[in-house]
């Protein structure tokens, strides 16, 4: 079910060159700022490599740039442009829009129930990932 539901949100809300994972690592340099790849990488649980063309393809849009990391100039930080805000600034007022859209489909019942679930979901999402012996969780 929140498998459909991210999928519906993803594909109403976001631009249409925008993949998922550019808009999670936009937020996360929106969130904690400048970043070096590698730090990125881990962050969002991709490989540096699939990190670097992401950084390639969000900088050639004009959503990032490299900077020098003033702590070690040998090192390169990437940083969310203003252009990149503008664009999640974008995505958040389409969300809120969809969102008010369906939720106003919803009885004050439905609604309820929503809200309550909200305090665990969103604790859920930030529990470190936990080692599985390989198995995706509901497949092993």
């Amino acid at each position: 079910m929140l498998a459909r539901l991210h999928g519906f949100l993803r594909r109403t809300i976001l631009p249409d060159q925008m993949s998922l994972t550019q808009a999670l690592v936009l937020n996360t340099l929106r969130e904690r700022g400048a970043q070096r790849v590698t730090d990125l990488a881990g962050i969002e649980g991709v490989r540096q490599p699939t990190c670097t063309v992401l950084v390639n393809t969000m900088e050639a849009e004009g959503w990032v740039v490299r900077t020098v990391d003033p702590s070690d100039r040998r090192a390169v930080l990437v940083e969310l442009t203003d252009r990149g805000r503008e664009v999640l600034d974008g995505i958040t007022r389409a969300r809120a829009v969809v969102l008010d859209r369906y939720l106003d489909g919803l009885t004050d019942a439905e609604r309820d129930a929503l809200a309550a679930a909200l305090p665990g979901l969103a604790r859920l999402v930030e529990l470190p990932p936990t080692d599985q012996g390989g198995a995706e969780p509901g497949r092993g």
